[in-house]
């Protein structure tokens, strides 16, 4: 998924002429914390809420404010995950989409984002979650699937982590089945550990342990 699929029209955008205090009504309408400056159709900067408010008069207009270097941008044919990066680093809000003119297209929510994160990962579809813990010379996706394969399971996203103190691989495979034991156990066989797992019968013992706790408070 690109940035262009991604963008939002109903968040508006600042102008130079516009106060301070305008800015901060629009992100309070909106519910969010930084808003872009657009002249002549052009990314100018991102006005964060919190620069506006350190302002000694808020009623002074966006063209002649201090409001500071603050771009962040994406190219429109950038991937999702790029976006990602960009929200984490400058922890935003919302993030300007740019032609490669620096023509302002509009801009990708953090709502917006999080949706397409939970369908890229198959957040959404059924499935249980196991998450294999090994060492980085010994990861082979190809193995992987073959196993969950050879179990009637099929892997709708993988991701991987490495621990930067260890060194070592966390796999995180989300699959289309909930009841995971018979892979969790072809797993062990061929010498993978399992760091944790989501499955169907936890979910059952998380239910049980949940009505028994409901039913202790009832008693009191």
């Amino acid at each position: 998924m690109i940035a262009r699929e991604l963008i939002s029209t109903t968040i508006p955008v600042l102008h130079p002429n516009d106060a301070g205090t305008e800015a901060l009504r629009l992100m309070n309408e909106f519910h969010v914390t930084q808003l872009p400056l657009v002249v002549e159709d052009k990314y100018a900067a991102l006005i964060d809420e919190d620069t506006v408010l350190d302002w000694e008069d808020p009623d002074i207009l966006l063209e002649a404010a201090p409001y500071g270097n603050l771009k962040p941008a994406i190219p429109e044919q950038a991937h999702h995950l790029e976006a990602l990066k960009l929200f984490y680093e400058f922890k935003l809000s919302v993030l300007p989409v740019v032609s490669k003119d620096n023509d302002y297209l509009g801009l990708i929510s953090k709502d917006t984002l999080l949706a397409a994160l939970a369908q890229f990962n198959a957040v959404k579809d059924p499935g249980g979650l196991i998450a294999l813990d090994l060492d980085p010379r010994d990861y082979s996706l190809s193995e992987i699937a073959r196993i969950a394969e050879s179990n009637d399971v099929s892997l709708l996203s993988v991701q991987t982590i490495t621990d930067p103190q260890t060194g070592r691989l966390e796999v995180l495979l989300k699959t289309n089945r909930l009841d995971l034991q018979a892979l969790v156990a072809t797993f062990e066989r061929f010498n993978y550990t399992i760091k944790y797992l989501f499955s169907e019968a936890q979910e059952e013992d998380l239910v049980k342990k949940n009505y028994d706790l409901l039913m202790n408070y009832i008693s009191m």
